[in-house]
């Protein structure tokens, strides 16, 4: 046996789903700072963020062609950056309804 250690070869995220990512989290960021400025509470300000989430699948899988030619595996269209977008939706939200109206 030799002392080498095989290792695995990284595998660098595709180009693409980088890019859905980031479209992913500015329209996360967006509509936060929408639900936090509008004073929006409850359930409509959970509508306002599945809304814009199913938005951004929408223009992934039929709006931008270049997205939606070169993904394989139509799974990815909604899970690319799916818990990324909540997380910063939500904190996003919180923060901007907490410094507008809660002074």
């Amino acid at each position: 046996m030799s002392g080498k250690v095989s290792e695995r070869p990284t595998v660098a995220p595709q180009p693409i789903y980088r890019k859905m990512y980031y479209i992913r989290v500015a329209f996360a960021f967006l509509a936060g700072l929408i639900c936090g400025i509008l004073n929006v509470v409850g359930v409509l300000g959970l509508a306002i963020g599945i809304g814009v989430f199913i938005l951004t699948y929408l223009l992934f899988r039929y709006g931008i062609r270049s997205i939606s030619e070169s993904v394989k595996d139509p799974k990815k269209f909604y899970t690319t950056g799916i818990f990324s977008y909540f997380l910063i939706w939500y904190v996003i939200w919180v923060l901007f309804f907490n410094l507008i109206w809660m002074s």
